[in-house]
């Protein structure tokens, strides 16, 4: 499997965390199955993002 262009992980990133958002934030599990990566994965991304926002999904 080849890895994702920067432009593609920072894509993926930004689905991740819109994924997440809202009033009613769906389970992690849920988001990464529907986004097709494992629930680390989500975590990650959105604990980067509480914490630093924008700046927190660049690598």
């Amino acid at each position: 499997m080849r890895r994702a262009t920067s432009a593609q992980a920072l894509a993926l990133r930004a689905r991740i965390v819109l994924a997440c958002a809202g009033p009613e934030v769906p389970p992690i599990v849920a988001v990464a199955r529907d986004l097709r990566v494992t629930a680390d994965t989500v975590r990650k991304w959105r604990r980067r993002f509480l914490v630093d926002r924008l700046d927190g999904l660049a690598d």
